[in-house]
């Protein structure tokens, strides 16, 4: 199962991440980018001082399953 974390930055500051699991195991850079940047745009998440200001950073964590015999 492929997890994709996305950190952003609030006004103060702060780091909040959004974990997105089971994302298509050739989503691009670009998506990604395309994505937080909406999050931010919208401001789908937080009002006032909490609210999302800036995107520190994403990473795709690949788990693979193991069968064992």
């Amino acid at each position: 199962m492929n997890t994709l974390t996305m950190t952003f930055l609030n006004k103060e500051g702060k780091k909040y991440s959004l974990r997105v699991q089971k994302v298509r195991t050739d989503i691009t850079e670009t998506e990604v980018q395309d994505l937080m940047d909406t999050i931010l745009t919208k401001n789908l998440f937080f009002e006032g001082v909490k609210e999302l200001d800036s995107v520190f950073g994403a990473s795709i964590n690949r788990e693979e399953d193991l069968l064992l015999a």
